[in-house]
């Protein structure tokens, strides 16, 4: 089997015949929101992204994880009784006869016990000095087998982390938009969070 972590976004590019696109409706829509200006959001998050700021330097991974991106997420509330989050688990897909697949760090996905049609992917959460591997690519060929385990022909969103800084992604058919990178150990703390809370509005037009 070929693992995602083999994936450079070129690769992607080619074997999958995707390309990038300047701007997408869906990725403005995304995360052209309003940061939530509930006070003990704010607070929370406030106090997240000084801890972060402090920390981005040192933490590896695993500290990344359970000390900021875990809280982040378990706040933004992003699952309900159809889709859930689910963390540290694989999928895999088959092209060309050939099988696919790695293990994702976090998604949404329809399913109680095990993720079965992901929606949404966070892949590579990376220390921010971590020069290895090609996050853009392997967060791409995650959401590329999402698409093509998906049930209808929905628009996949995906996410990539490098330390501080925080990159969106939507995979519409046979193209992809990205941003520019938030920095979460500053104000743009607040749009991350409420990115990640629309996802959950998103997921849910598409679906029903």
């Amino acid at each position: 089997m070929r693992t995602f972590g083999s994936f450079t976004f070129d690769v992607v590019e080619e074997i999958f015949e995707i390309k990038e696109v300047d701007s997408s409706l869906l990725l403005e829509e995304w995360t052209h929101v309003s940061a939530n200006t509930d006070k003990d959001y704010q607070k929370m998050l406030t106090t997240l992204s000084r801890h972060l700021l402090k920390k981005a330097n040192i933490w590896n991974e695993d500290e990344l994880k359970m000390f900021f991106i875990g809280p982040l997420i378990e706040f933004a509330e992003m699952g309900n009784d159809i889709f859930q989050p689910f963390t540290q688990r694989s999928f895999s897909f088959l092209h060309n006869g050939e099988e696919i697949g790695g293990r994702v760090d976090f998604m949404i996905a329809k399913g109680r016990r095990l993720p079965k049609v992901p929606f949404f992917c966070i892949h590579e959460y990376k220390q921010e000095t971590d020069n290895s591997g090609d996050p853009l690519g392997q967060l791409l060929i995650a959401m590329v087998g999402a698409q093509k385990l998906n049930e209808k022909e929905i628009p996949i969103l995906g996410a990539y982390v490098m330390g501080r800084y925080w990159c969106f992604v939507v995979l519409e058919g046979n193209t992809y938009t990205k941003t520019n990178a938030y920095n979460a150990s500053n104000d743009d703390i607040f749009q991350i969070f409420a990115i990640l809370q629309k996802s959950k509005e998103i997921i849910q037009r598409f679906l029903y």
